[in-house]
């Protein structure tokens, strides 16, 4: 079961001759009459891979198609309205298509290129009265090899082809011919998408920074996903090359000493006027082009993203906490596309205990547009999962399951419960309720009445050092018995009961015994300030045990960015705010002051400058140090903000009927509503 519904298609799949070819560039036309203009003109569309829609030589869609799968062999349909494009008499549709024909850490390859659109309304039905043709002016750049761990290419493009110009309504045909009809073998259904088509930003003119050489850099405003544009004159043939400051990016914690090729551009010049934004983006702060200075183009971009707007901000006496929460929801924005992403330079991937933390951030820092993204990620979540096991970068076709970041999903503290929370949306406990306790299944107890470890994929619970995967393990696990009781409860399917019950009661008899050392939690000689938040997290941990515990959480160190969240969480919920504030500026010191508009990965290896996991200040400024919540996507909301921390606290924040801001002075509440 999807969130949205099938699309019946009664069109026919199209495409060139030979729909295997990879990194395959496609022109297609198609010309129709209307008598007059109508207020609604819907097409639906599923392309594999993406495509970029023309109406009248005029830019209907920008980078559409939604990477496949929605459900197990299936895929996604498009639907635009293309009523404002058109003209009563001749029109003209046109689009580029390209089928990436690789697969990564957040697409799947189904094999086959293809192309289907219809509007019953306008009379449309893709077929073989489609032309279309191969796009000359599109191939690969030689001499450099992409790390493959997402989908895509890189892309050269040869100005100047008899292809150039396809879009325009009086282009010459003549070299085009039928669209070749394919049976669908292979695409599977397709379900309406049910995010909106990614933003197109306004183009934005960059000044040139520097030269070294032949190498020229361009500072963008902030880090963004975008389309490198250029303008200049040339004789001819000369060559272009367009990186990003993350051409190359480092892997995360423990695999650092390892370089990821990203994405790279290259431009050929024709004689003349040459003017050109590429269709596909590359991501980072600062833009590079190789040419040499007798060319001198005008260079600009064109940002996109997904279709949400910054819409929270926080402010108070604490300089480091003001630019972190700025930087988290910046970092938060460029994590976001067709799916979450763990980081938009290395991998794309949807790892889920990354989008666990990204929830809450979600809520308070994005308008409500950006809770679709949130709910596809559950559908993925459940829908894709593998027989009983729940995996993470899904889609995808590198997935995995690591039973730490899978149990964090269904916990109290995850995705689906906070999702839930804010929302009070029942679908999704009524998707994933079955599920997460068919997962919950899979692990046995051990004589003690714990859990046994299940390796999954990967047994991770964390980067770094110190790890106490035993007592994490069992945390976890706790966690998310609790919350499949409370989704039988809310949903009052109690099939379940005696399991959760019984299992539950087995681990909290022998949580304490075989952990609790006296001071602190721990399954053996380390002391680890992760496994000792989540006991107060999960409520395993006796409230006269908190002193000792704020003690550990002030002294250790451990904890990756990703982890981070939770400690600072526990530390707030027993009540030791000043604490949680005081660890949280020390660690992310280095984070707030360096250059990036972005988090990094990490606190020391730096591994990606910008990644999902790492905006937990954020949720803990509008959440504890404000104390903002709500249960009904902030229909209404209520505030209960520290005292005595900050002088003053100001935040803004999306709700359902506007925009509200909080403000804090002393005792002093103010709510202001828009």
């Amino acid at each position: 079961m999807r969130e949205t519904e099938r699309i019946p298609f009664h069109a026919n799949w199209i495409w060139a001759e030979h729909n295997d070819q990879k990194n395959d560039w496609v022109a297609f036309r198609k010309s129709f009459s209307v008598t007059e203009v109508p207020k609604q003109a819907e097409l639906l569309i599923s392309a594999d891979t993406k495509y970029w829609l023309y109406v009248n030589g005029r830019l209907a869609v920008n980078e559409g198609g939604l990477f496949r799968e929605s459900l197990p062999g299936c895929g996604y349909a498009d639907r635009v309205d293309i009523a404002c494009y058109l003209q009563p008499g001749e029109n003209v549709i046109a689009l580029l298509a390209w089928f990436y024909g690789n697969e990564g850490r957040n697409n799947v390859n189904s094999g086959r290129a293809g192309l289907i659109l219809e509007s019953a309304s306008l009379g449309l039905y893709s077929n073989e009265s489609f032309l279309c043709r191969r796009h000359p002016g599109y191939g690969k750049v030689s001499g450099h090899t992409p790390a493959y761990l997402y989908g895509g290419d890189d892309i050269s493009y040869r100005a100047g082809t008899d292809c150039e110009g396809f879009e325009n309504p009086d282009f010459d045909e003549s070299g085009f011919e039928p669209a070749t009809v394919y049976q669908n073998e292979v695409w599977g259904d397709a379900y309406e998408r049910p995010i909106p088509l990614h933003r197109l930003y306004p183009l934005q003119m960059l000044k040139e920074e520097s030269t070294q050489g032949t190498v020229h850099c361009f500072t963008l405003p902030y880090a963004m996903t975008f389309s490198p544009y250029l303008r200049v004159e040339a004789t001819g043939g000369e060559v272009i090359q367009i990186y990003t400051d993350h051409r190359a990016t480092p892997g995360g914690p423990g695999d650092n000493s390892n370089m990821y090729n990203g994405h790279v551009f290259q431009y050929i010049c024709k004689k003349g006027l040459n003017e050109y934004r590429f269709p596909a983006y590359i991501y980072g702060e600062h833009l590079y082009m190789e040419y040499t200075a007798a060319l001198a183009p005008d260079v600009g971009v064109c940002e996109s993203g997904f279709d949400c707007d910054i819409t929270g901000s926080f402010h108070c006496d604490s300089d480091i906490l003001n630019r972190v929460v700025e930087k988290a929801a910046r970092t938060l924005y460029v994590c976001m596309r067709d799916n979450f992403m763990d980081c938009p330079d290395r991998e794309r991937g949807q790892w889920i205990g990354d989008v666990s933390v990204q929830a809450p951030q979600v809520m308070f820092l994005l308008s409500k547009n950006a809770r679709k993204l949130m709910k596809k990620a559950i559908y993925d979540f459940i829908n894709l999962r593998k027989g009983d096991v729940l995996v993470g970068n899904v889609p995808g076709a590198n997935f995995s399951e690591l039973p730490g970041q899978s149990l964090n999903a269904i916990s109290e503290l995850g995705l689906l419960a906070q999702y839930y929370h804010y929302t009070g949306d029942l679908d999704v406990l009524q998707l994933a309720f079955e599920p997460a306790v068919n997962y919950l299944k899979l692990w046995s107890m051990d004589e003690q009445g714990l859990v046994r470890s299940r390796e999954g994929g990967w047994p991770w619970f964390d980067h770094l050092n110190n790890v106490d995967a035993p007592v994490l393990e069992n945390e976890w696990y706790y966690s998310a018995l609790s919350f499949a009781q409370k989704m039988a409860q809310l949903l009052d399917d109690h099939r379940y009961d005696a399991f959760l019950a019984q299992r539950k009661q087995s681990i909290e008899a022998a949580f304490e015994k075989a952990f609790w050392q006296g001071k602190h939690y721990s399954s053996g000689s380390v002391v680890d300030e992760r496994a000792n938040a989540m006991a107060v997290l999960t409520g395993l941990c006796p409230k006269e045990h908190y002193n000792d515990i704020c003690m550990v959480l002030i002294s250790t160190f451990n904890a990756s960015v990703y982890m981070e969240n939770y400690v600072l969480m526990a530390l707030c919920e027993m009540g030791f705010m000043k604490e949680a504030y005081l660890r949280m500026a020390s660690r992310y010191y280095n984070l707030a002051v360096n250059e990036n508009s972005t988090l990094w990965e990490d606190f020391f290896i730096l591994g990606t400058t910008n990644h999902a996991w790492s905006g937990a200040p954020a949720t803990i400024a509008f959440r504890y140090f404000l104390g903002i919540d709500t249960t009904d996507g902030f229909e209404t909301f209520t505030v209960n903000p520290v005292k005595g921390l900050f002088q003053e606290m100001e935040a803004s924040f999306a709700t359902a009927k506007g925009q509200a801001t909080v403000r804090v002075k002393g005792d002093q509440v103010e709510i202001i509503e828009k």
